[in-house]
């Protein structure tokens, strides 16, 4: 029996007799994470969740609440603390909030799958990912950060319209960040996997493109401050989408937040990027078959030939903003209503990494922003100011590696300076997927 289903419906009810109208949201799953440290067990943690949220809508005001207990009891009070917020947030807005009606959504094969693996064998890729270390290279003094999971996730909406949408999805990742030492010289370097089959986990590998990472970076040298050109990662390229996805947001472009404001329809970008926002491509970890209002999912292209060709919007900021429904409502049970891209998809090129790295007599590529965003971007104009390592090359040869940088710029600028793509993609377990890119021009501080 769906008791949950049984309880939803009883809300419903209530809405009506209250004049409103009502949203679930259901997520959980269930998590095993395994480390090893000194070559010994050093953590194992098996985790279970679940969580449902709701929404109530009262005209064009809306309130939220959540629980962690799916009993009849807590969903019903759930509901009305929801309610009761509802009534206490006023609206500007004079148009009501609507809901999704019932639709079909795509079947997507093989995102969830049964597969029953020893614990024997678990056990053994996260030993090997730290093992394999230690054992590759005497310059690999430690492994910091290693570790093996196993995921799997549910989502349901279920409205007061009648609509009931439910997927699961389960996967396999790991990561070794070995710390490499010679000399004074101390650097680290790391590799991961994701996979959806536990056949295609290759544990030895990963811990080895770790380290040779790790040791590539041993004595780098200080970049002499000036303009260079740059090839940014494929795994690196991903920060860039980081700084401008919340600019495709209808919600952010209403509230002049966005720096695309204005901007729909106009090239504001270099030619060769292209970029789609795709929920089924099954290499991201944001794939799905609908929003986290229950709509259908679907592909939107957001940049062709440098043209900024479609905003992101759930249901309300479409008919707000009188725009195309993309399907990118998104929130967790705890959080309200806003909008998100899923998979980004940066299109490939023609050009080889060497053939990028020999386009100019003196190339940056660039394989690690060393602080993260907070380090050094401003949202509010586009601006960044980031450490950064990576190596330099002239005349396509590696001359040594370096760091001590700082790379600065715009956002803008930086995709107007776009000069050309990698053919070849990041490995799977992101969701910005990005072939190696070339900019023809970017700043840099260093010695």
């Amino acid at each position: 029996m769906d008791t949950v289903k049984t309880t939803f419906q009883t809300i419903v009810e209530k809405a009506r007799h209250d004049g409103a109208k009502v949203e679930m949201l259901i997520s959980g799953g269930e998590s095993l994470s395994i480390g090893y440290s000194k070559k010994k067990l050093e953590s194992f943690e098996s985790t279970q969740s679940q969580m449902a949220g709701l929404r109530v809508i009262l005209g064009a005001s809306q309130g939220y609440a959540y629980t962690e207990n799916l009993s009849e009891e807590s969903l019903l009070r759930t509901y009305v603390e929801a309610l009761n917020n509802a009534k206490t947030v006023q609206s500007g807005d004079a148009a009501a909030v609507e809901l999704v009606k019932p639709q079909s959504v795509k079947v997507m094969e093989g995102l969830f799958k049964t597969e029953t693996v020893a614990m024997d064998k678990k056990l053994e890729v996260a030993r090997l990912l730290e093992e394999k270390c230690l054992d590759k290279d005497a310059r690999i003094t430690a492994v910091p950060y290693s570790g093996f999971s196993e995921n799997v996730s549910f989502k349901r909406v279920l409205n007061s319209e009648g609509l009931d949408q439910e997927f699961k999805q389960s996967y396999y990742s790991g990561y070794a960040y070995p710390l490499a030492k010679e000399g004074e010289s101390s650097k680290m370097g790391g590799e991961g996997f994701f996979a959806r089959n536990f056949a295609d986990i290759n544990a030895e590998k990963v811990a080895h493109d770790g380290v040779d990472k790790a040791v590539s970076r041993l004595g780098a040298q200080k970049l002499p401050t000036g303009n260079y050109a740059v090839v940014i990662s494929r795994d690196e390229f991903p920060m860039v989408l980081q700084m401008i996805y919340q600019y495709f947001s209808a919600k952010e472009v209403h509230e002049g937040k966005s720096l695309f404001q204005g901007k729909l329809g106009q090239k504001i970008a270099s030619e060769k990027f292209e970029l789609l926002d795709d929920p089924f491509e099954t290499r991201g970890t944001a794939v799905r078959p609908f929003d986290d209002e229950g709509a259908a999912s679907q592909k939107t292209v957001l940049f062709e030939k440098g043209v900024l060709k479609n905003f992101l919007s759930n249901l309300e900021y479409a008919k707000k903003m009188n725009l195309p429904h993309t399907a990118h409502a998104r929130r967790s049970p705890a959080s309200q209503q806003a909008i998100g891209p899923t998979n980004l998809v940066v299109a490939k090129g023609e050009q080889s990494l060497q053939e990028l790295l020999s386009s100019h007599d003196k190339v940056v590529y660039l394989t690690e922003f060393s602080g993260g965003l907070h380090a050094g971007f401003k949202e509010s104009t586009g601006d960044f100011s980031m450490p950064a390592e990576g190596f330099l090359y002239e005349n396509g040869k590696k001359i040594a590696p370096v760091d001590q940088f700082v790379m600065s710029g715009n956002v803008l600028d930086l995709l107007r300076e776009i000069e050309a793509m990698g053919n070849e993609y990041n490995k799977p377990g992101s969701s910005f997927i990005c072939p190696d890119v070339l900019i023809k021009s970017l700043s840099f501080a260093g010695a």
